[in-house]
């Protein structure tokens, strides 16, 4: 008979999911996971195969949470949702909004070195789907009247994704949540100079 597991799965993924993101994932290792996160050693490799396991649950969950809370209502919106999620990424007004920039963002930085399959396809998902999301915004603008017609909307869009990835690096360099607020301001303006 198996024991009772003496944590919180959904709990202990949270905790991880903070932990990566204040700390990486090369810096972290099993020792102080099972610290920050409640859970041994032995549940890190059953319930998660392992350390990467962990982490990939973890970026799921941070993904999920992106999801929920910003890029649906951009998907839903049009230009002044763009605008509101750019501005949310800097200044706490968003979850987010962090000093430890963004989850996706420091594991792409790290994964150039630890060149993990699984890692690189967590985060293209995620680029992909909020691709999509600025796509179907500035498509709505576009429908709305509220953006020149001759706005090329994908390279528009590939665009905002790569100010996205630059303003939460900022962040992370900065150790504010608002370090990157010059880009963000830049961004403002571009798409002022994209309305009719």
């Amino acid at each position: 008979m198996s024991r009772p597991k003496s944590y919180d799965r959904q709990e202990a993924v949270e905790r991880a999911c903070q932990a990566f993101w204040a700390h990486g994932y090369t810096a972290l290792g099993v020792r102080a996971l099972e610290q920050m996160t409640g859970l041994n050693k032995f549940a890190i490799r059953t319930e998660f195969s392992g350390k990467e396991g962990l982490y990939l649950e973890a970026l799921r969950l941070y993904a999920e949470r992106a999801a929920q809370f910003a890029v649906e209502p951009l998907k839903a919106g049009g230009l002044d949702q763009v605008e509101e999620f750019f501005q949310g990424l800097v200044g706490g007004s968003s979850p987010m909004s962090s000093r430890f920039g963004c989850l996706m963002v420091n594991t792409g930085i790290e994964n150039a070195e630890l060149k993990s399959p699984a890692l690189e396809e967590v985060s293209t998902v995620y680029w992909s789907m909020l691709y999509r999301a600025f796509e179907a915004a500035l498509q709505t603008g576009r429908e709305d009247g509220a953006l020149k017609r001759d706005l090329d909307l994908a390279e528009a869009a590939q665009g905002l994704v790569t100010a996205v990835m630059g303003i939460h690096t900022m962040n992370r360099v900065s150790g504010r949540d608002d370090g990157g607020a010059a880009l963000v301001g830049l961004i403002r303006d571009l798409l002022a100079s994209w309305r009719t």
